[in-house]
C-alpha cells in the first residue's frame, strides 16, 4: 500500500521564545512554570529540573503513569505553558531508570 506523506509540518517554522522568556535567569523561570501549573493537581507533581533560555523545560516526575497516558497529558501540559507563558517551550521528561 502507498501512502503519501504529509509534508506540510516539516516546512513550519519552529516557534522561538520571547525577549522576556530569554531575559529571565533560570531560576526565575522555573517559578515561573511552577506557578503556573502548582493549582492543577494534573500537573503539579511534575519537578521543574530545567528551564532553559532556548524554551526546552526539562520536568522529572516521581508518581507512576501509564505510557498511554503519559504522552497525552505531557502534550497538553506543554500546549497549556505555551498558551499561558510563551508559545517556544517544549516538554521533556526526564528519563527515569527502573523502580
Amino acid at each position: 500500500m502507498n501512502k503519501l506523506i504529509n509534508k506540510n509540518f516539516s516546512f513550519e517554522e519552529t516557534p522561538q521564545t520571547g525577549k522576556e522568556w530569554n531575559d529571565l535567569k533560570e531560576e526565575d523561570r522555573k517559578k515561573l512554570i511552577f506557578n503556573t501549573i502548582s493549582e492543577y493537581p494534573l500537573y503539579n507533581t511534575f519537578e521543574i529540573t530545567k528551564a532553559e533560555a532556548n524554551g526546552i523545560v526539562i520536568l522529572k516526575i516521581e508518581k507512576l503513569i501509564k505510557a498511554s497516558e503519559r504522552g497525552t497529558l505531557l502534550l497538553d501540559l506543554e500546549q497549556f505553558l505555551k498558551n499561558e507563558i510563551d508559545e517556544g517551550l517544549t516538554i521533556w521528561l526526564e528519563p527515569v531508570g527502573d523502580k
